[in-house]
């Protein structure tokens, strides 16, 4: 099972809004758990004359790796200063996502905190390419968010829950960072057009859902929603309709077997959302006797 344990938080830093606001959210985060932060930034070598530095600085990379020190420090210092949280700086050089991945395991990080976009002048269609291997290359969990992800604090989290294997394995960890926040959790049942026959099922789901809250003493509701043509749009609705502040999200474990990014679900959410959601890779990938992936459970 996988628990909401914080002690270290990642940040990476471009300067860009997004990462700006990822701050606050990181901050919101080491308020509540203590935890402390890590500011990385991760000197591009593929865009070294990002906007940030112009037109003061020229391609000297140890100009621009001084600049970016420069200003990660300063901002160190203001959250240091006003919020009392004990905040450390990073600076690399190379790829992004890799440098960003690589960190998080040399630091232990318990979690990412990072914009959907950054690191690059052109914004992909869907979600940045940094952040889109990041959440499905990263030992943690991720939480990424848009520029419309502007209300800092999680009062109402939002569980999804369907009929994939690895959907449960975010229970503990939604239950225990609501906890954390005195929030209430929202589980949605989301059912396609053919799995009415399994709606007894899914209720027995969020039946058990509901006692482990009560034993957490979290506050829970929770709703089924039938015939369900997209799970995606059906999700982010869902937020709205219920005031969400974050969604817990499992990445597509379809998607990293096959080798790809991000399957459609857990990118189209995190496109779509306005507010943070927090992807976390599915436990015990592993690979059975007739060389096929697979997961040793599917229960939480």
């Amino acid at each position: 099972m996988i628990h909401f344990n914080c002690t270290k938080i990642l940040i990476p830093v471009d300067f860009s809004d997004t990462s700006m606001l990822a701050i606050k959210h990181g901050r919101a985060l080491a308020q509540k758990t203590n935890a402390g932060i890590y500011l990385l930034h991760v000197v591009n070598v593929q865009f070294v004359s990002q906007n940030m530095f112009l037109p003061s600085v020229s391609l000297d990379q140890s100009l621009i790796e001084k600049k970016a020190n420069d200003r990660l420090t300063e901002l160190a210092n203001e959250i240091a200063k006003e919020y009392d949280i004990l905040v450390q700086t990073i600076i690399k050089t190379g790829s992004p996502s890799t440098e960003v991945s690589k960190v998080a395991k040399e630091i232990g990080a318990s979690v990412i905190v990072m914009g959907t976009h950054g690191y690059s002048p052109l914004e992909e269609l869907v979600i940045g390419s940094t952040a889109l291997k990041v959440i499905t290359k990263a030992h943690c969990p991720t939480m990424a968010m848009s520029s419309d992800a502007t209300q800092i604090g999680y009062k109402t989290v939002v569980l999804p829950i369907d009929n994939t294997v690895n959907s449960r394995q975010k229970v503990h960890f939604t239950l225990e960072f609501a906890k954390r926040f005195d929030a209430t959790v929202y589980v949605v049942g989301l059912l396609s057009n053919d799995e009415a026959d399994e709606k007894p099922a899914m209720e027995l789901i969020l039946h058990q859902i509901k006692v482990l809250a009560k034993e957490k003493n979290v506050k829970i509701e929770s709703e089924i929603l039938s015939n369900v043509s997209n799970r995606a749009n059906a999700t982010v609705k869902f937020v709205e309709k219920v005031g969400g502040d974050v969604i817990v999200i499992m990445t597509d474990q379809d998607a990293e077997l096959s080798g790809f990014f991000l399957g459609p679900y857990s990118q189209q959410v995190i496109h779509l959302s306005k507010v943070p959601v927090i992807a976390i890779k599915p436990l015990d990938l592993f690979v059975d006797e007739g060389g096929f992936p697979s997961t040793k459970t599917s229960g939480f």
